[in-house]
């Protein structure tokens, strides 16, 4: 399955978070006063809820899987800070739920830790170090 299709129908998949009264709010109060005015008031909250926590993914794959023209000026060194910030929160997320997961949803997750290891593994970074 690609990336896109995937996000295209990950709101049709009818699991966890998706079907909760909460995200349904998150998703009227978007429609009514705009994303940015939504993620405006997700972040002046100290504690988000499930739900918000997964508005604001969501917003994230939207923004960094567009390769928005703004990010991409955005300096490198930030980039790559909210990059560990959010591979935190998954770290804490999967410790903590350990989560049963299907083998076609675990291949994909897999496929998708492969591609991102890129640069990661000894060979990609001996690549990197050769680079001017």
């Amino acid at each position: 399955m690609d990336t896109e299709k995937f996000l295209a129908n990950l709101e049709q998949l009818k699991f966890g978070i998706f079907d909760t009264p909460e995200w349904n709010e998150i998703c009227k109060r978007e429609n009514k006063i705009g994303s940015e005015a939504v993620l405006e008031e997700i972040l002046d909250k100290r504690l988000w809820t499930n739900a918000e926590i997964m508005w604001v993914v969501r917003r994230l794959l939207f923004h960094y899987g567009s390769r928005d023209k703004v990010l991409q000026k955005a300096p490198l060194e930030r980039l790559m800070l909210n990059t560990a910030e959010i591979l935190r929160v998954l770290y804490l997320i999967i410790d903590y739920t350990d989560p049963d997961l299907d083998d076609n949803f675990r291949a994909y997750i897999c496929s998708k830790m492969t591609d991102a290891a890129w640069g990661v593994n000894e060979s990609t970074r001996r690549y990197l170090m050769k680079r001017p």
